[in-house]
């Protein structure tokens, strides 16, 4: 298509090689004459990301780029968080294709309930949300008896359960109704105390939030752990800038990005999406975002030859969707309940050096994309993934010495790992594990939900 001749273009050009059952897809990237260089954005955060790519928008806003013809385009959809919050504060209208808000996602609704329910007790509708969630025995029946208690009490509805051993309605409830109270309770004294991403951290522990989504589809469970991690990620920042904040005044920070404003009738506004969502679709100019290992490519992905060609096919699709610039992004760190070192992908190392342009905003050390030494360890890597699996006895640690150099370890979501190295003591406790198929991620123990198993 001839408009495409002013845009540096992906070109796939597909070789099967069948080697013992084994497939694979090279990618070449190509230029046309008179094209634009690839803009490659190596940043420090998932936080720095969106804020780096609002700034070129805003930048390029105008006729040569209207809000229209961008779009922004990333692996799973909770990366969707920074770039909503981003775009809120810049007053940029946006559209979610194919998903919705990440604010008004199920499980940050009911995550935030338990919050706003701690700083308020009075909070009705925030304690019918929560009440029954993750599943504890209240129906629809013991929920109704609590409404109307408290409507003739002239009172909240948490205050009813508290005092549930004075109401009859309530007696054959109240053993199911004290563990909520105390959860409650506890974290209500906690605010005073905690950081509110160690205490919003240990709140999700409590209420086996992640394991009630583990009990799910394992995709949408997955999604949903995704997403948490996400909304952990938002608040760690907000608590960097602000260690003293209280909840309350963090969830009036993001009550900006809760209330849902209605673009429908406004033409020009960014377009947000996955990239299997932009399949088909064409934008003058398209950021991917979160070019990392473990995370494009997905971390399940990298042992297993067929799916490593498809998240290579889908960078193809997602790339081709823009007609005159392309932007894509890689960051320092990502944060996935704890902080962790992040590698660039595997696939920045197939695109030419001629064919990018870097911009650097980095204020950490990193690795580089383009270094023999991530090249050997993202090959190493590979190899590591694909090795059986240890078996043995898994145990949950109950000190933190066990967590020393040279103990195996199991992570919910990176998988199985070695400790390379570790930092400081109790709550304070900074590991660095090496993680088959992954590399070494900056991990605190705290928030990490270990086993260890060798």
């Amino acid at each position: 298509q001839n408009y495409r001749s002013t845009n540096v273009i992906l070109k796939a050009a597909s070789s099967v090689i069948s080697n013992n059952m084994a497939r694979k897809e090279k990618v070449l990237w190509t230029s046309e004459e008179g094209g634009s260089k690839i803009q490659l954005f190596l940043v420090d955060s998932a936080q720095d990301e969106a804020h780096h790519v609002l700034d070129t928008i805003i930048k390029n806003n105008g006729s040569s780029a209207p809000l229209k013809e961008i779009a922004i385009l990333y692996r799973t959809n909770a990366q969707s968080r920074p770039f909503e919050e981003q775009l809120r504060l810049k007053n940029i209208p946006y559209q979610i294709v194919g998903g919705i808000s990440f604010y008004q996602r199920k499980e940050i609704k009911d995550l935030m309930g338990y919050l706003k329910l701690i700083t308020n007790i009075k909070d009705d509708i925030s304690f019918e949300r929560v009440i029954n969630y993750p599943r504890r025995g209240i129906g629809a029946k013991s929920i109704s008896d609590i409404r109307e208690l408290a409507q003739k009490n002239n009172s909240s509805s948490y205050e009813i359960i508290v005092n549930a051993g004075n109401y009859p309605e309530l007696a054959s409830k109240q053993k199911k109704l004290i563990p909520f109270v105390k959860i409650i309770e506890d974290y209500r004294k906690r605010q005073e105390t905690d950081t509110i991403d160690i205490l919003t951290s240990d709140l999700i522990e409590d209420i086996k939030l992640l394991e009630e989504f583990r009990e799910e589809d394992p995709t949408i469970g997955q999604t949903r752990i995704e997403n948490i991690e996400a909304f952990l990620e938002g608040m760690a920042a907000f608590a960097g800038v602000h260690p003293d904040a209280s909840v309350a005044e963090y969830l009036s920070e993001i009550s900006l990005f809760t209330d849902l404003d209605d673009y429908d009738d406004i033409d020009e506004k960014v377009t947000l999406m996955t990239i299997h969502s932009a399949k088909g679709l064409e934008y003058d100019s398209v950021y991917i975002v979160g070019l990392e290992e473990g995370l494009f490519p997905l971390g399940q992905t990298i042992g297993d030859e067929m799916a490593l060609e498809e998240e290579r096919r889908l960078l193809y699709v997602g790339a081709t969707r823009a007609r005159k610039n392309l932007y894509l992004s890689t960051a320092t760190t990502r944060h996935r309940f704890g902080e962790v070192e992040s590698i660039p992908s595997r696939f920045l190392r197939e695109i030419p050096e001629e064919l990018i342009e870097k911009k650097d905003f980095r204020t950490r050390r990193s690795l580089d994309f383009s270094s023999s030494e991530t090249r050997n360890r993202v090959q190493n890597y590979q190899i590591n993934y694909s090795q059986p699996k240890e078996t043995g006895v898994h145990y949950e640690y109950e000190a933190e010495e066990i967590l020393r150099t040279g103990r195996i370890v199991q992570h919910p979501t990176f998988g199985r790992g070695k400790i390379v190295n570790a930092e400081g003591f109790g709550e304070s406790l900074r590991l660095e594990i090496m993680f088959t198929g992954l590399g070494v991620k900056k991990i605190m123990a705290k928030y990490a939900k270990l086993k260890v198993v060798g």
